[in-house]
């Protein structure tokens, strides 16, 4: 009746899946403080952190890296969402059922509005080495 019921996973399995997404979600700052660990600058006055960008080798890698942090989410949703609906459309299919397009029209319009929603932040990192005035990048955040 529930076709991805979380029983089937041990918690080994779960416990490895948390981890790659740990150590995923680790890429980005260790490629900051690996390709250029002087570039870091520390503020205690107002308490913040930046990372200045100023090596030569960040034009390329900054456009890389944000363009990856936008990308790839987008596409796990598009995956995640066509694999859900395609799992309920034979779900229901098998039990004798209409599916419910509620729901459907939920799922597909969750994945819409977040797919749109990262959609600018993605187009400026992706686009970031056009950008002349480096604290122009800074300030985005």
């Amino acid at each position: 009746q529930y076709p991805i019921n979380a029983r089937l996973w041990t918690k080994i399995k779960a416990h490895i899946v948390c981890g790659i997404i740990w150590i995923c979600s680790l890429t980005i700052p260790i490629a900051l403080i690996v390709i250029d660990k002087d570039d870091v600058q520390f503020n205690y006055l107002q308490y913040y952190c930046i990372y200045s960008f100023s090596a030569e080798v960040w034009t390329i890698w900054r456009s890389v890296l944000g363009g990856l942090a936008s990308v790839v989410p987008n596409i796990i949703v598009i995956v995640t969402t066509t694999w859900l609906i395609v799992k309920a459309v034979r779900v229901t299919n098998r039990a004798g059922d209409k599916i419910k397009w509620q729901g459907l029209m939920t799922v597909i319009a969750t994945a819409v509005v977040y797919c749109l929603s990262v959609l600018p932040v993605g187009l400026f990192h992706i686009l970031g080495k056009f950008i002349k005035d480096p604290m122009l990048y800074v300030q985005f955040w």
